[in-house]
């Protein structure tokens, strides 16, 4: 009987082995993301890049460069490494793609794959250290519970936390050296395929082992053990080093990246959730946009308990001091660790959102280090080591203690978690529908790209409406039609300025009658241009020359408001000309010493549709690199000069009423000695001559202003000079007397 209990033990155990990535993946991901023909729930944010990349990739030829896809940012196109369509699989299926569905994607696979592989490199990893089975279970269950894997779901090849389990078991289980090498340079080289930034981590982790061979050679100036140790090295990094290549890392797209201290690790991180909703029992704090994202840390109650008992039990008892031995062959990791801790960190040190330190860095470093822009990633690695270390700390603790302890720490995370695991899960939610097109369903659409050579967007911002441009993108690129632009991992100058020569061509009222052009804004066109333009879909397009007989609605433009911004989803920036930057966020640049913009100051909505009595424009603006002066023209007569700060400011710009008499109002800056980031030496490419940012703009009434300025002015005086208080004071009983009591 007894060994019947044994061997059913034994079964129960290989059935929850097997049963744990079902049960992980069903708890953070809907199930129905593994149909690879539900393309709809990835038609949206960074899914959409990724989804697209592979699409693209798909449906061009194989040709050299075999990594390389044109129908995206056309004509330059990109390679399929930096739209982070996880090049293996791309690869893979491209082979099939003859037989594959017409719409068909891996990233729900992928996700499946990662929750198996994170589990499975757990379990190897923690076996030979846990005392049976059932330990091994709950520690590989602790391992594949850290919420930063499952955070970065957006960026579904940074799932693959799998990447740095398995490169921990080489370093901690894998005992011949021969074999390690070998390891090692697999682990690399197909990390090569996935992303740089686990081969980052993942080489931070062989570092230290080979500090572990190079230190104790170098002190015994053992030449031919050093060279050997060189000679291993550069075979190992020639393994990532030819896979990168091969995913297109050096097609000639830029590396770098704005961002680096941006996108930094607080050092609240590991015990901060950041939303309300992460923990449910550790209050969250918000932090920087940055950090919240690329910077989340946050261990989970459970993991964090874990590291604190383990920290205790080493410290009281004797059975968990026998995990020093362990613990000594971590130690060749604290150099490579403390570096990826101080690059996660960044030189933007921060705590609750307090900064501590920010230390000035030369632009030049800080170009470098742009490489590394999302620098909070780097503490992954950390985190899982310190579990590892800790879950053997318990595995060597008594064995009532660690029966009490592991199954506690599951619960008590899973408890923690219980808000973060069901915010991750709806992010697969769309995945339940076989909808592709929401925002396009027509069917009007794949008749306008039939009769068109591509599309066009415009502006080429994917991300004003990505989900949009993702829609029509995909129609597109599955009848191989290129399309204009593309939002991309590291951008290409190259593009960016076929995209500004395009923008200036339309804005100059120039298009191409063989393609479809989609308005991403609805931005009214150049005014030769406006009787081309339809709508379908609530979206503005304006068909391709052979398509422009289809019974199709004309727009309606909506009326400006009276304040407007100048960032690239504001209204305001589809009154600017081809003198200014492509819109940022918050605003735009001008570009050389004239910029103006047209406003149909006919069609300007106003408070209680009353125009102004004294007309004036409130500017908000800064400058470029130093003060300077800016000259401000109405209809072309100067009237105003602007003294703008590096700092935003606003100035008001007083303008005659005569402006109302006209159907537009054209506003012009005449900015004094623009400069380029090129000639500061601040960069090798960028030569716009920049002068004024300019933020938002409104139009208003002076008059009621200084109405209004009178009556405060009014008040004030009031406070400072009270009138005279009237008392009435009685006397005799019966009579008043009147006192007038002064200040």
């Amino acid at each position: 009987m007894k060994l019947d209990l044994t061997e059913a033990c034994k079964w129960i155990l290989r059935a929850l082995i097997v049963a744990t990535p079902a049960a992980l993946f069903s708890l953070f991901f809907h199930i129905e993301i593994l149909d690879p023909t539900r393309i709809g729930w990835l038609l949206d944010e960074d899914w959409g890049q990724h989804v697209l990349g592979w699409h693209a990739f798909r449906n061009v030829p194989w040709a050299w460069p075999f990594n390389y896809q044109d129908l995206l940012a056309h004509p330059t196109g990109i390679s399929i490494i930096y739209t982070d369509s996880n090049p293996l699989f791309s690869f893979f299926f491209k082979v099939f793609k003859d037989i594959l569905p017409d719409n068909f994607q891996f990233i729900g696979p992928w996700f499946g794959l990662c929750v198996v592989l994170q589990f499975f490199f757990a379990w190897k990893l923690v076996r030979p250290h846990a005392p049976n089975g059932w330990a091994a279970l709950a520690g590989a269950i602790i391992l594949c519970l850290l919420p930063a894997m499952y955070h970065r779901m957006r960026h579904d090849t940074l799932v693959a936390h799998f990447f740095i389990l398995w490169t921990l078991w080489i370093f901690f289980n894998v005992r011949d050296e021969k074999h390690k090498n070998y390891w090692y340079a697999a682990a690399l080289g197909t990390v090569g395929f996935i992303h740089p930034y686990l081969m980052f981590i993942m080489a931070a982790i062989w570092g230290g082992d080979v500090l572990r061979k190079f230190i104790p050679a170098a002190k015994a100036l053992d030449r031919k053990a050093m060279l050997l140790i060189v000679r291993d090295c550069a075979l190992i990094i020639l393994a990532p080093i030819i896979t990168l290549g091969l995913s297109g890392a050096y097609s000639g797209n830029s590396a770098g990246s704005a961002g680096y201290g941006y996108y930094s690790m607080g050092l609240d991180s590991p015990i901060n959730p950041v939303h309300p909703d992460f923990s449910f029992f550790i209050k969250a704090h918000p932090q920087d946009m940055g950090q919240a994202f690329e910077g989340f840390q946050y261990m989970g109650l459970g993991i964090l308990g874990l590291l604190l008992g383990a920290l205790l039990l080493y410290q009281i008892t004797f059975s968990a001091r026998q995990a020093r031995p362990f613990i000594e062959s971590a130690k060749p990791l604290i150099i490579p660790y403390v570096v990826l801790l101080i690059v996660a960190v960044s030189h933007h040190i921060q705590f609750y959102d307090i900064t501590l330190l920010r230390i000035p860095l030369p632009e030049k470093v800080l170009d470098i280090l742009a490489v590394l822009r999302a620098s909070g990633r780097f503490f992954w690695p950390i985190a899982y080591t310190l579990i590892l270390i800790a879950l053997v700390v318990v595995y060597k603790s008594r064995p009532r203690m660690m029966k009490i302890a592991l199954p506690a720490i599951i619960i008590i995370q899973l408890i923690d978690l219980q808000g973060f695991i069901p915010a991750m899960r709806v992010q697969t939610e769309l995945a339940r529908s076989t909808v592709i097109y929401d925002q396009t369903p027509s069917p009007v659409w794949d008749d306008l790209i039939t009769g068109a050579k591509g599309v066009n967007f415009y502006p080429p911002q994917v991300h004003l409406n990505d989900k949009l441009f993702y829609e029509v993108t995909w129609r597109s690129v599955s009848q191989q039609k290129p399309v204009n632009t593309m939002y991309a991992a590291r951008g290409n100058i190259d593009q960016a300025r076929i995209e500004a020569k395009g923008r200036e061509t339309y804005l100059e009222g120039e298009i191409d009658d063989e393609r479809l052009y989609v308005f991403l804004n609805q931005c009214l066109a150049p005014e030769n241009l406006q009787p081309l333009m339809r709508e379908v879909d609530g979206v503005w397009i304006i068909p391709p020359a052979s398509k422009r007989h289809l019974d199709l609605p004309h727009p309606e433009w909506k009326p400006i408001r009276a304040r407007m911004g100048f960032g690239f989803l504001n209204q305001g920036s589809c009154l600017l000309d081809k003198n200014w930057s492509a819109p940022e966020a918050d605003g735009s640049w001008t570009l050389g010493e004239r910029s103006q913009m047209v406003i149909p100051i006919q069609d300007v909505q106003f408070t209680n549709d009353v125009r102004p009595e004294k007309p004036s424009l409130r500017i908000w603006a800064k400058s470029f690199y130093k003060p300077r002066k800016v000259d401000v023209l109405i209809n072309g007569k100067k009237v105003d000069t602007m003294n703008l700060q590096k700092i935003m400011t606003y100035q008001d710009i007083a303008i005659p009423a005569s402006v109302f008499h006209r159907h537009t109002m054209t506003v012009a800056f005449i900015v004094h000695e623009p400069v380029s980031l090129k000639s500061l030496g601040a960069s090798m490419d960028d030569d716009r001559p920049l002068g004024m940012k300019l933020f938002r703009m409104t139009i208003e009434d002076a008059a009621v202003r200084e109405r209004e300025a009178a009556k405060a002015a009014a008040k004030a005086a009031e406070r400072a000079n009270p009138p005279p208080l009237i008392s009435a004071i009685p006397q005799n009983g019966d009579q008043l007397k009147i006192a007038v009591e002064g200040p």
